[in-house]
């Protein structure tokens, strides 16, 4: 009983440390895509240069811009 309890408490862990990460990887995403909508607003970058920079396609891309 003790090793079937560590084990599902193992790998409640390891999955709570993966959900940690991948919210950390998509909050520094949308941070970063803030950042270029900012530059893009303010004349800095054109969206096209920005799509490439946020890796996605410059229709993906004016979706953030209009929001």
């Amino acid at each position: 009983m003790k090793v079937e309890y560590m084990t599902f408490y193992m790998e409640l862990r390891r999955r709570e440390e993966k959900g940690r990460e991948e919210g950390l990887k998509e909050g520094k995403a949308e941070g970063r895509w803030a950042t270029l909508v900012e530059l893009v607003h303010d004349g800095l970058l054109t969206v096209k240069e920005a799509a490439k920079r946020a890796g996605m396609s410059e229709e993906a891309f004016r979706k953030l811009v209009t929001h």
